[in-house]
């Protein structure tokens, strides 16, 4: 099953695609350059933003609120990591 929905988001730079948009272009581009697996390219937008908007929220919200600097860096890059691991 192909996911359809896109967020609502504005638009961001001068080819006017959303945040959103962007990633999955980025994710497109790494399918084409074989980096991504095409079998594994379905829905992976959606993957990766609910991982990074989940970090996001603890930070904001939750009970990372108070990790800053160098430790709130090295959180950062191990969900980039495991995101980019996991697709």
């Amino acid at each position: 099953m192909l996911l359809q929905a896109t967020p609502e988001l504005p638009t961001a730079g001068p080819g006017g695609l959303n945040p959103f948009e962007l990633l999955g272009a980025a994710l497109d581009k790494l399918v084409e350059a074989g980096v991504l697996p095409p079998e594994r390219r379905p829905g992976a937008e959606f993957l990766a933003w609910s991982a990074v908007h989940g970090l996001a929220m603890l930070v904001i919200d939750g009970p990372l609120r108070s990790v800053v600097g160098p430790q709130m860096e090295q959180v950062g890059q191990r969900l980039l990591d495991m995101v980019e691991k996991g697709l």
